[in-house]
């Protein structure tokens, strides 16, 4: 076999997830954690399908893969490679296997496996003579290729970098299944195949893998390959540290950009996910993450998918929006009124209110819903005696000094002439035109509600409507 030898020295990574499913959090922290130590070392990213399921792998899969890691901005240097396109490929290598004495067919029934790794197979055909297999062949038998893994020890010993050195039973290994019955490549034999001959020089995935490691090693040798460097990174809990499921939060990427999630605040997030330097108290871009990703720095202990970390990153990249940009996006939920720069003032002030509670600019513009919603006074509640002359004072305001400030103003002194205490005349109040317990200063709703609006709910509480 040719060595890579322009891509000498050249740190290559590789993402390659398969196309039977969407993109989760675990798959998109193996993706970033790959991007990011192939940039931190001026390499090349890649991403490969590894679509040898095929009954369950679809095109329609990779594509929203493919998307959602672009919008992560985790882009692979080439173009994506597709598992099944390379099985001529393949298939020369088992050749150059069989041709080696390396690997040899096996007639057992029952062999027809998925990926070859179940079980682990005793070896029966193992030594069949020449004659005997070719005979069966040409009856034919129907028959898998298996790897003849060398016995002379009786343990396999490998090496990963985050966890040094690790032993398997040979047993354990056993000779596995490089070819279906069908003449289909299985996993186990694909990878190795097509890592080499991409020059993937580091694998990082997660810890699930650990067990096809020996086998993959032992078809590099078998060729006589250099071996990629092993990083196997530790799996995603929930907070029950148990693996994550969609119950417990290992929703999409796809339903976190339809929620309206910042992907800088994702990227953000993810990098914390067992990355010990990964800054914690701010955004950081991809290229500042990649300028200091250090995989010795990767902590084997499993970290917790933290919703509520995630909604501080969250958090975060909103409030580091601009406030013009969030008053255009955020517009059609505040009531149509007349236009003001008094009005525009106030509708950002409400905005910088609501801000510290929400992690997307969809929360956000739920959340301007419930503060204009048309809920209003509590079933049950009295109307408070003072509600009409209130009504009179607001309608007595001007429609050019409806403004936050003033109207503040306006409460302030209808509460000092009727000698009511403020707690209970803003808290009674909300509840009257809103129906919640808490949200944004009285003052700013009712100036955000406009004069028309804010009359309007007044009158119908008075009338013991619920609200408009």
């Amino acid at each position: 076999m040719a060595e890579n030898s322009g891509r000498k020295n050249l740190i290559r990574t590789r993402f390659a997830p398969s196309p039977t499913g969407l993109l989760h959090i675990g798959g998109a922290r193996t993706a970033l954690f790959n991007y990011l130590w192939a940039k931190r070392n001026g390499g090349e990213f890649l991403l490969r399908f590894e679509d040898t399921d095929r009954a369950r792998s679809s095109l329609e899969y990779a594509s929203r893969i493919l998307r959602d890691l672009h919008w992560l901005g985790i882009v692979p240097d080439e173009e994506p490679v597709y598992q099944t396109d390379r099985s001529s490929r393949h298939r020369a290598v088992l050749n150059e296997l069989i041709a080696h004495g390396a690997a040899y067919p096996c007639f057992c029934p029952a062999v027809d496996q998925a990926d070859g790794t179940a079980g682990v197979y005793a070896g029966t055909c193992r030594d069949l003579s020449r004659q005997e297999r070719e005979s069966r062949m040409a009856a034919g038998a129907s028959f898998c290729w298996r790897l003849a893994v060398p016995r002379s020890s009786s343990s396999y010993v490998f090496h990963d970098r985050l966890r040094g050195v690790l032993s398997f039973p040979m047993e354990s290994v056993g000779d596995f299944v490089l070819t279906r019955t069908d003449g289909t490549c299985t996993y186990l034999f694909a990878v190795a195949v097509d890592d080499h001959d991409a020059g993937v020089t580091h694998v990082i995935r997660g810890e699930e893998h650990l067990s096809n490691t020996p086998k993959q090693e032992t078809i590099y040798k078998a060729l006589d390959w250099a071996l990629p460097e092993w990083v196997h990174i530790p799996m995603i809990l929930d907070e029950a540290r148990h693996k994550l499921s969609k119950r417990s939060g290992a929703i999409s990427l796809e339903s976190y950009r339809d929620e309206g999630w910042d992907p800088v605040a994702i990227v953000a997030y993810l990098a914390t996910l067992s990355w010990a330097g990964a800054p914690t108290d701010r955004l950081s871009s991809l290229a500042e993450l990649s300028d200091s990703f250090d995989l010795n720095a990767v902590a084997l202990s499993s970290p917790i998918h933290d919703q509520e970390r995630l909604r501080y990153f969250g958090k975060l990249s909103l409030a580091a929006a601009p406030p013009e940009e969030l008053l255009a996006e955020t517009l059609k939920h505040f009531p149509e009124i007349e236009e003001r720069e008094s009005l525009r003032s106030d509708r950002l002030e409400m905005i910088s209110e609501l801000l510290p509670l929400c992690a997307t600019k969809k929360e956000l513009a739920a959340a301007l819903d419930e503060q204009f919603g048309a809920a209003g006074q509590t079933e049950g509640a009295e109307t408070p005696p003072w509600l009409p002359l209130l009504r009179e004072a607001l309608k007595g305001q001007s429609t050019a000094d409806w403004s936050y400030e003033e109207i503040k103003q306006l409460l302030k002194v209808f509460m000092k002439e009727r000698e009511l205490k403020g707690k209970d005349f803003y808290h009674a109040l909300r509840r009257l035109l809103t129906g919640r317990e808490d949200g944004v200063p009285v003052a700013l709703l009712l100036a955000c509600f406009g004069k028309g609006r804010a009359l309007d709910k007044t009158t119908m509480t008075i009338q013991g409507t619920a609200g408009l």
